[in-house]
């Protein structure tokens, strides 16, 4: 079909539109692929461009002098411009996964995948076998994720139906979402954070395999979590996303000791103050301010590791600072199964965390200003501010704070 009248042409990078009009020339077909058409369709602008085609990364390499080829399990052509570069991927096609066989194109019309495209005995262990277009759109997660858009033609094309689901705001699986749930269970992560980020629902089938399926979120490869969490960090929708993770029970899949302490009475209204905090997250967000991800984690989880110091410090007689750093580092590193976050990320976590008591305490003279120096300084001062404003308390030495920095 012909580019819908949202869709503005001008949003498009030239570097992404030079990439397109080169392959098409050397004879490869080349689109705009997934969310870049998705975000161009909804008016809003893409953070990048992605590009698939049918040429070989071999081939692209042949019809560009700058270009670098990235990947071992799967290569992905990166062409390279001053400033940026375009990712350039080969049409891919699902592989059964009894046969290990590449799969036929699927019947046009078809309102779910073959049966070769999903994994009849589970999670998907290898997907690395190029394809056509078609092949190409039916192993994607979600419909609003699987068109692509020529420039040349001004057309987009939609073989899974995307473009109806994306007027109505709705967010449907490709395929029985149950079966491409258990192939790939960071699907039902991903899910919450496009729902929270597009302001979309979770069509229900979807929404009800995720609530039968969530506990499958725990075999997802750990270092593959901690960067889809700082996503949701980083997604300028954190809240929303957040409310959708608590709503499925996919929060206490990932964060179970936390998970379990926000469903008590006295975590519930703590929840209320992260929420509080997310929100002002987002607002950074949308002004161009990004944060750490050390101060990411410590303010998402606070009041948790508040609560878990004080019971230190009650029960091991520690004092303020060290009992937050404990808590801090144990919840953090204990997440090692679900989440694998990097190490200086808990360290900084903990040590902005062990400095509020210190604010109160270091005020004058040398400490003072030995303690500005420190590297974690902005960040717990931040934590500080937010703390101050979602309990009421405290507000008088930020004051302090913010006149004699």
């Amino acid at each position: 079909m012909s580019a819908p009248a949202a869709l503005r042409h001008e949003k498009i990078s030239i570097e992404a539109l030079k990439v397109i009009q080169r392959l098409q020339q050397n004879g490869y077909q080349a689109y705009i692929a997934g969310g870049g058409v998705r975000d161009l369709l909804l008016g809003r602008h893409p953070k990048d461009f992605d590009i698939a085609t049918s040429a070989h990364p071999n081939e692209v390499r042949r019809v560009f002098h700058n270009c670098r080829l990235i990947g071992r399990r799967f290569r992905l052509a990166h062409i390279l411009f001053r400033g940026l570069f375009i990712e350039v991927a080969t049409f891919r096609a699902a592989v059964d996964a009894e046969t290990d066989e590449q799969p036929e194109a699927p019947l046009a019309g078809r309102d779910e995948p073959p049966e070769a495209f999903r994994a009849r005995d589970g999670m998907i262990l290898r997907d690395n076998v190029f394809g056509t277009a078609e092949q190409d759109a039916w192993r994607r997660d979600f419909t609003v994720n699987a068109l692509f858009y020529d420039p040349e033609a001004h057309k987009v094309i939609d073989y899974c139906d995307g473009l109806p689901d994306l007027e109505r705001r709705i967010l449907r699986s490709i395929g029985d979402p149950f079966v491409r749930f258990r192939e790939d269970p960071v699907r039902m992560l991903r899910a919450c954070r496009f729902a929270g980020t597009l302001d979309f629902q979770i069509e229900p089938h979807a929404d009800h395999a995720i609530s039968q399926l969530r506990d499958d979120l725990a075999l997802a490869s750990p270092s593959r979590m901690y960067e889809e969490v700082l996503k949701l960090f980083n997604s300028g929708a954190a809240e929303a996303i957040f409310r959708h993770l608590h709503r499925t029970g996919l929060f206490r899949v990932i964060f179970p000791e936390a998970g379990a302490w926000f469903a008590t009475e006295e975590g519930e209204e703590a929840l209320l103050r992260i929420y509080h905090v997310l929100r002002q997250m987002d607002v950074w967000k949308k002004h161009g301010h990004g944060i750490s991800a050390p101060l990411a984690w410590a303010l998402a989880f606070g009041p948790y590791h508040e609560q878990r110091a004080a019971i230190l410090q009650r029960e091991q007689g520690l004092k303020p600072a060290p009992a937050l750093a404990i808590a801090t580092t144990e919840h953090l590193r204990g997440l090692s199964k679900r989440v694998q976050v990097f190490k200086w990320v808990v360290r900084d976590a903990s040590l902005l965390m062990a400095a509020q008591p210190v604010f109160e305490k270091t005020r004058e003279g040398v400490r003072s200003s030995r303690f500005r120096t420190r590297h974690y300084f902005g960040d717990a001062l931040v934590y500080l501010k937010l703390r101050s404003a979602w309990t009421g308390q405290g507000g008088d030495l930020v004051h302090w704070w913010q006149q004699h920095l």
